[in-house]
């Protein structure tokens, strides 16, 4: 399988670790002795990318140790179809904003009008995707796959999330207080877990470093942190170092902006006990 973001993002290791070793491609394809268009092909991720092509590649590198394995699962994993890609035609940004998911180490998202995906209920997901106009045939699919999608806060080696909330998407009743009630007590929950932080922008605060619009950044291993940047029928991955740095900078501020842990668990409280007075 190749042209996936999966098979994409080991490309562009292999090539930053030919880069690394001071060899051009026509260098590496010599030593190997294969063509250069291969070695080009496997590092734009144009061909199938072979578990033994990919451990050729990093013998002559002389890669060694944790990296190597990580590049050699990253090459097998490649073989394997992931859940998203098995039997579903899902639109190319979803398939790519999963795999991003997958791979991060942390997920850094700061949220403005709701709550963000990865924390989101059944019922409340729903709201947003019937607003939002998604046929009733492809809404029950897609409500599922954001519930899928929360896994990797949970999985064995999970996802770091640090959430910024502004308190805006906790005044915005979305299904009204019986939905918003169970939303929160989910944040509440979740923000008990070692790997969430969630940290409320509150109202008082008046303007702060988030204002221009929701973004989040997701860390690697490996792979230099990119920006992710949601639209309503498309989203943009930003990867250059000058563009992130801009987010960097705004979620600094942000820290420094936000109420603290305990601050904004008692916000949160506040809004629970108020929805659960309505419903």
């Amino acid at each position: 399988m190749s042209d996936t973001p999966r098979a994409r993002a080991l490309a562009k290791e292999l090539r930053a670790a030919r880069n690394a070793a001071g060899l051009t491609a026509r260098e590496l394809a010599r030593v190997l002795g294969w063509s250069e268009a291969k070695v080009s092909r496997i590092e734009t991720a144009r061909r199938g990318i072979l578990v033994q092509n990919v451990e050729a590649m990093l013998d002559v590198l002389e890669m060694k140790g944790e990296d190597r394995e990580r590049l050699l699962k990253m090459a097998r994993d490649i073989r394997e179809p992931a859940w998203w890609e098995l039997g579903r035609d899902l639109p190319q940004q979803l398939t790519a904003l999963i795999d991003a998911e997958q791979r991060a180490t942390r997920i850094n998202h700061v949220a403005l009008n709701m709550i963000p995906g990865l924390l989101q209920t059944r019922a409340y997901t729903r709201q947003i995707m019937e607003s939002g106009g998604l046929p009733p045939d492809e809404l029950e699919d897609h409500v599922s796959i954001r519930q899928v999608r929360q896994g990797i806060l949970t999985k064995r080696d999970p996802v770091a999330l640090n959430s910024f909330i502004d308190e805006t998407a906790l005044l915005r009743p979305v299904g009204g207080p019986r939905v918003m009630a169970e939303q929160l007590r989910q944040v509440v929950a979740a923000s008990e877990e070692s790997n969430v932080t969630i940290r409320v922008l509150p109202l008082e605060l008046g303007a702060h470093a988030a204002l221009s619009g929701t973004f989040v950044i997701y860390e690697f291993i490996k792979s230099r942190p990119v920006t992710y940047l949601e639209g309503r029928s498309s989203g943009a991955f930003i990867d250059a170092s000058e563009d992130v740095d801009l987010f960097w900078d705004a979620l600094k501020h942000l820290e420094t902006q936000a109420s603290d842990s305990v601050a904004s668990r008692e916000i949160l409280d506040k809004y629970v006990k108020r929805y659960e007075s309505e419903a």
